[in-house]
């Protein structure tokens, strides 16, 4: 998203207010309505584009005599008002500057009047007198189009529709009044217009089963006091759900997984992911380091899927990050290892080993006005007490992502501890500072066994960028064979992390800056929403 979208999304989301929560209440997720209103720009767009088309093909294909005997000013009144208007409506749609309800119910005022526009185009034709119209009007058309693109309650579709239909006979009942046409009798504006009348009624039925979908879409994604509003991503453990609390408006990231996902005919493998499930959620609210995602909320839908929500991160994970933009400095890399060693230290100190520390679990994200937080998530491994069966996964496989994993997990050892955790940040600070992995391998067994006897080269081999000599020391003895050979705590990881000389601190202002060069739309966010955000006269 540009950052001139992000701003004219926030300024919209003030300027609506309650409206937005109304919406879903009403019926239909916001996300829907935003999708609908994207429709009716292209829907006017076309409009324009097909009414200039209609008139102009129109003068080759219709009889001289019939064209533009007068009524040429209502004529071009509908014609160019109509394609004024639709380009005015497309435009207003994809600006977002109206919140979405309000647009769809200009879209609908947009109906009739377009309607209307048609209907001057098409009865502009001087007839002969006693010559009878045949054929469905344009009318006909545009209100079925609107049906698909519009969702609106039933009082609103019909309101919609049946002034939409009027607009034919009333455009050729104007054109006789001022030009003096002579008007088809009672009969012949019944047989005419009359079809056209029964078949806004299908219309208006058929709205009712889409509005009806709309409104079971947004059942189905209520999940115990939070909204489903957007599909985040899908793993081995679920899905996770951009997500609104009902009631406070609070946004978040909403971990779900369902018994029917799992694979059928076997019991035994459901048990486990729910376990494990339901252990991450039990293991990360536990924890109240400000490095580690705060759980906001757990339970189990009516259909026996077990959900938790927690905080949604603004930001990128660092397996993303170094993808994307390349390996860090050494004094960036070394601010995100304290970070993750906030985390883990807490956790640790709860008898709580993460077991799958790697990048794509770690996030550098906006918390207040800092860019570069670290937040450490996804405790779906995380071992809770000594008797705790290290093996507990879906795939029965040793537990773990296997480029970041200790040797000790590797060989399914019972005795496995914090030091597999720092094991795994070594090969965090490696991919941090190199943007390569410490192994490589074709296949996750050879890379197991590659953690388990080959030795890591050093990372200052494998990157141009200058690593000091004491970093690259400290990741060497992270990524010892022997947990005994490795710091024996985050705590005194973070304490040499701390005493490494000759590096300027990875500052504030330098993540600013990295974040305002490479990701623009993230940066600008928090100084947007505090810009547009009410200012409260007094509190109570």
């Amino acid at each position: 998203m540009s950052p001139k979208h992000e701003k004219s999304r926030l300024e919209v989301h003030r300027a609506c207010g309650n409206t937005l929560s109304s919406s879903t209440v009403n019926g239909l997720p916001s996300d829907l309505l935003d999708k609908a209103v994207n429709r009716l720009g292209w829907v006017a767009l076309f409009y324009a584009v097909a009414l200039q088309a209609v008139h102009w093909g129109r003068q080759v294909s219709v009889p001289e005599r019939l064209v533009y005997s007068n009524g040429t000013v209502l004529l071009y009144a509908g014609l160019f008002g109509g394609t004024i208007l639709a380009l005015a409506v497309a435009g207003l749609a994809w600006s977002r500057k109206v919140c979405s309800p309000y647009m769809l119910d200009l879209g609908l005022v947009f109906e009739v009047v377009g309607a209307f526009s048609i209907g001057l185009v098409e009865y502009s034709i001087n007839l002969p007198i006693g010559e009878r119209v045949y054929g469905w009007s344009g009318i006909v058309l545009w209100i079925s189009v609107f049906v698909l693109v519009i969702p609106a309650t039933l009082g609103k579709t019909a309101l919609a529709s049946i002034s939409s239909i009027l607009m034919g006979p009333v455009s050729l009942l104007l054109y006789g009044a001022i030009y003096q046409r002579t008007a088809p009798d009672v009969r012949s504006m019944f047989a005419v217009f009359i079809p056209h009348f029964l078949f806004a009624l299908l219309t208006i039925i058929l709205s009712r089963f889409l509005y009806s979908l709309g409104t079971d879409l947004s059942k189905a994604r209520a999940v115990g006091s939070y909204q489903l509003v957007e599909l985040l991503g899908r793993g081995g453990m679920g899905e996770v759900w951009k997500a609104k609390h009902r009631m406070l408006a609070r946004p978040a990231a909403l971990k779900l997984i369902s018994p029917a996902a799992i694979e059928p005919g076997r019991p035994e493998l459901t048990t486990a992911v729910l376990r494990r499930f339901e252990r991450e959620a039990q293991a990360t609210a536990a924890l109240r380091s400000p490095n580690t995602v705060h759980v906001y909320d757990f339970g189990t839908t009516s259909d026996g899927s077990l959900y938790y929500a927690m905080e949604l991160l603004d930001g990128l994970d660092l397996e993303t990050m170094i993808e994307k933009y390349g390996p860090v400095p050494a004094e960036r890399a070394i601010h995100f290892m304290l970070g993750i060693t906030s985390s883990l230290e807490e956790a640790h100190s709860l008898g709580v080993i993460h077991r799958d520390i790697k990048p794509a679990n770690i996030y550098a994200c906006r918390q207040g006005a800092d860019h570069d937080f670290v937040k450490v998530l996804d405790f779906g491994l995380a071992r809770l007490g000594s008797g705790e069966n290290t093996r507990m996964t879906v795939n029965e496989m040793t537990s773990g992502t296997p480029a970041y994993m200790s040797p000790e997990i590797a060989m399914g050892s019972p005795d496995v501890d914090n030091r597999a955790d720092i094991y795994a940040l070594g090969c965090v600070a490696y991919w941090l500072l190199t943007g390569r992995l410490v192994f490589e391998a074709d296949s996750a067994i050879g890379m197991i066994f590659n953690h388990v006897n080959t030795l890591p080269v050093p990372p200052s081999h494998r990157t141009e960028l200058e690593i000091p000599s004491q970093l690259e020391r400290l990741i060497m003895d992270c990524l010892e064979k022997d947990p005994n050979r490795r710091p024996s705590s985050v705590r005194v990881v973070a304490r040499r992390l701390q005493a490494i000389a000759g590096l300027e601190p990875w500052s504030r202002d330098r993540a600013d800056r990295w974040w305002q060069t490479h990701r623009p739309d993230l940066a600008s966010n928090l100084f947007e929403e505090i810009r547009t955000m009410p200012r409260a006269n007094a509190y109570v």
